[in-house]
């Protein structure tokens, strides 16, 4: 659906509840689509900003009084809720039911259903909630695939020893049991670890990021969670969801790393084939808690987009003979096979409609650019700094990168003591139940460990 259009279908006169959110220029000579937006302070929920009009049989919503009347106790620590208390909602009848009903009703609109997509936070008690949807795809469509995107916030802050080890322990109860029921399982994060939340953000060549602002910080995920999935949700070529994932899970290996390139740094004189030889390229940036995706890459998915067939070459460009380019993704592979640059499985595909950045995307970013998202080389710069959108690429990364996160996720668990943490046990998480966790995911760190000995020697200290 191009969402803009569906837009216009609902135009109407601005709502004056919304005017607190644009700022107030005197006189500005801007357009309706150019005025400047400044929602840094006054988002709160994600409804606030959402463009696509949703049918209200598509969502189930969770409220506070909801789910902790589902729990033993309304006590926790900062008003966090465990894994172990989002599962046990789920299956109160009442939620499942409604749960199962909207799945039901979107798998009957397909005309052919290939798979799901799958977001959630992975910090508190939404991670159990989507272990009971991912059961549940698993029980009533196990043939179909299903794609996992575990966000955790960069904002979060806990304060108390308790509610940090709270948090830890429902990410590593999440990452376990959502890797064993997902076809591919994507961490994202834009702190270069899961579970250190004063760990270093990640950094952008031309982004602003504010990484304690959930408005700002999530739109970077968006992006590339909208340029990724492109490759298989596109109309123009797209790849089956079977495709994408026997592709990217080699080996039974299902944990991809994520990364983004925005904006793809591509000047607005130069043609794609030019910028390539004069040794640029989109500098992407990992997405997977700090993952190197070029350490003994395997296999990798690239998406391009807002690279239109005008902008492959230059007209002065001399190609070899019989050597005619039609898309990004296709002069891109060409450029990548002949520097032989890793990994050697590799598929790219494109579309040339670019991310739209116009509001409610924040304005995140610097430097000197034109309107369209390019590097600016003749001093046409975006009116008032407005982007309204960008070139850029996602990639999705099979790799020996994904070891060392795992590696250190199975660590905390074998260290953490259940019997120690009084918020632990309030939010339903025994002893038993975690040595279980404990040795599922060290059967999964176990696969994508390159010396085996060194995880099968530290279950025998």
């Amino acid at each position: 659906m191009d969402l803009e259009q569906e837009d216009a279908r609902f135009y109407r006169a601005a709502d004056e509840d919304k005017d607190i959110c644009i700022d107030e220029v005197p006189e500005a000579p801007f357009a309706l689509t150019q005025k400047i937006y400044d929602l840094t302070k006054s988002v709160s929920v994600w409804s606030d900003f959402l463009r696509p009009h949703l049918h209200p049989s598509s969502i189930y919503l969770l409220n506070d009084t909801s789910f902790k009347t589902g729990r033993a106790t309304s006590n926790s620590d900062e008003g966090i809720w465990g894994f172990p208390s989002g599962s046990a909602f789920f299956q109160r009848d009442e939620v499942e039911e409604e749960v199962s009903d909207r799945i039901r009703l979107m798998a009957e609109s397909c005309n052919s259903l290939q798979g799901f997509q799958v977001l959630s936070n992975v910090h508190d008690g939404m991670g159990g909630v989507c272990y009971g949807v991912l059961q549940h795809l698993a029980d009533e469509y196990g043939s179909k695939d299903s794609i996992t995107f575990a966000t955790t916030p960069s904002h979060l802050a806990p304060i108390t020893l308790q509610a940090r080890t709270l948090m830890q322990a429902n990410i590593l109860q999440s990452y376990t049991e959502l890797i064993k029921l997902s076809s591919v399982f994507i961490p994202l994060n834009l702190r270069k670890h899961c579970w250190d939340f004063q760990a270093s953000c990640v950094t952008f060549p031309n982004l602003v990021l504010l990484e304690n602002n959930a408005y700002i910080a999530s739109s970077v995920l968006a992006a590339f969670i909208d340029t990724a999935s492109l490759v298989y949700r596109s109309r123009v070529s797209p790849m089956s969801l079977s495709c994408v994932v026997d592709f990217l899970t080699p080996a039974r290996r299902n944990v991809v790393g994520g990364s983004l390139a925005l904006p793809l740094g591509l000047s607005s004189n130069q043609g794609m084939l030019e910028w390539l030889r004069q040794g640029y390229k989109p500098q992407l940036v990992s997405l997977s808690a700090g993952c190197n995706f070029t350490v003994e890459p395997i296999s990798e998915l690239l998406i391009i987009r807002g690279i239109s067939p005008s902008r492959l070459t230059r007209a002065d460009t001399k190609l070899p003979p019989g050597v005619h380019y039609n898309s990004a993704s296709q002069l891109y592979s060409d450029f990548l096979q002949e520097c032989r640059i890793p990994p050697s499985e590799r598929m790219v595909t494109s579309v040339s409609d670019p991310l739209k950045l116009s509001p409610p995307f924040p304005s995140i970013i610097s430097g000197s650019f034109t309107e369209d998202g390019f590097a600016n080389s003749f001093g046409n710069v975006a009116a008032a700094g407005i982007i309204k959108s960008a070139p850029s690429e996602a990639g999705l990364h099979q790799s020996g990168g994904m070891t060392p996160l795992l590696h250190d996720l199975l660590t905390v668990a074998e260290k953490l003591d259940i019997s120690k943490v009084p918020a632990l046990l309030e939010e339903g998480f025994d002893k038993d139940g975690w040595s279980g966790v404990v040795e599922d995911l060290r059967t999964i760190t176990l696969n994508y460990s390159l010396n085996n000995v060194d995880i099968d020697s530290s279950d025998d200290s």
